[in-house]
């Protein structure tokens, strides 16, 4: 017989448990300073930011695309939740503008 509080446990095990292979992300969103990347989101989003909006903002469009842009050198991340609550963290790498 399974507990509430050993299903409670079990839940918060698995909501920290590391995310699924097709949505691990292999490597970081590089924009440079002033540029703009666009990208497909691995999964529809209902909140979904730029963890520091003075290195780089985030737009999510209705098609399921987003977009990044540099505003300053540093690293960031975008965080996201979807409807069952999973997060979404993509890492994003802001270098300095072309000369």
């Amino acid at each position: 017989m399974v507990t509430r509080r050993a299903f409670a446990a079990s839940l918060v095990a698995l909501a920290f448990a590391a995310p699924a292979p097709a949505l691990a992300q292999t490597r970081p969103i590089e924009v440079r300073v002033g540029e703009t990347v666009e990208f497909t989101l691995p999964r529809l989003m209902m909140i979904v930011d730029s963890e520091d909006s003075s290195i780089a903002t985030f737009a999510r469009h209705d098609d399921g695309t987003a977009t990044v842009t540099g505003v300053a050198v540093g690293r960031t991340r975008i965080i996201g939740r979807d409807y069952a609550s999973m997060p979404l963290l993509l890492d994003v790498v802001v270098s300095p503008a072309r000369r």
